[in-house]
């Protein structure tokens, strides 16, 4: 979480209520060095770890959550993502086989008022059905960080965890896990609702910064 005081809490709540067994359940949240009132929204939640550093990024932080993590799987949870009931008990059947490394469920738009948002939300069930088919053929090439898990084995099977230095960290990380034979699946009843840029500036700063990152990751796994 970056500066994240409007959306932190709503994205913890969803967390806490979700239907996974509090007792296996464990929430870090890693403040990434931010500036405004992030930190004390997220020391209002009992059960909740805060890991508070300097800012450093989301692949970085995210490396270092895992690192701390005591289970084998982890789930990564955007700081303006809220899980539907039930999501994480429908990604975790998933890893019921041992050859997949990630599952990721649908994401889908939160803020849906003007037609900029619309447009997105339309694009994004485009997408979720897009990702579906890819499923099919074992071929899913993203785990968005809205809401995507993963075996731990895997990730150190690919040795590196998330590239610092690609702008689509998510990307990445699923093209690595496909080069080591691992599998990523898609859960489809795993539902996870984001906010998407509501100004035509931030969509298009959104959009080039995947595109960059998607031909970053190209060239890193070109073969």
């Amino acid at each position: 979480a970056y500066n994240e005081e409007k959306t932190i809490g709503a994205t913890i709540q969803a967390v806490l209520e979700n239907g996974y067994p509090l007792d296996k359940l464990e929430i870090i949240v890693v403040n990434d060095g931010s500036t405004d009132g992030t930190v004390e929204i997220v020391k209002k939640y009992k059960g909740v770890t805060l890991f508070d550093k300097s800012n450093s990024g989301k692949a970085d932080s995210v490396n270092k959550a895992i690192k701390k993590s005591k289970h084998e799987f982890v789930a990564n949870v955007d700081a303006d993502s809220y899980l539907k009931k039930n999501a994480l008990k429908e990604i975790m059947k998933y890893f019921v086989d041992e050859g997949v490394g990630a599952v990721t469920g649908i994401c889908l738009v939160k803020n849906r008022n003007t037609l900029l948002e619309k447009c997105q939300a339309m694009e994004y069930v485009l997408i979720a059905w897009t990702r579906k088919s890819l499923d099919a053929l074992h071929a899913v090439f993203v785990t968005p960080g809205s809401l995507s898990a993963y075996r731990k084995k895997a990730l150190k099977d690919i040795g590196v965890g998330f590239d610092k230095n690609i702008m689509t960290e998510d990307m990445e990380i699923a093209w690595n896990l496909l080069r080591y034979k691992w599998k990523i699946r898609m859960a489809t009843r795993a539902i996870v609702f984001t906010s998407v840029p509501s100004k035509v500036k931030s969509w298009y700063h959104q959009r080039i910064r995947w595109n960059v990152g998607g031909f970053q990751t190209l060239v890193k796994h070109w073969s």
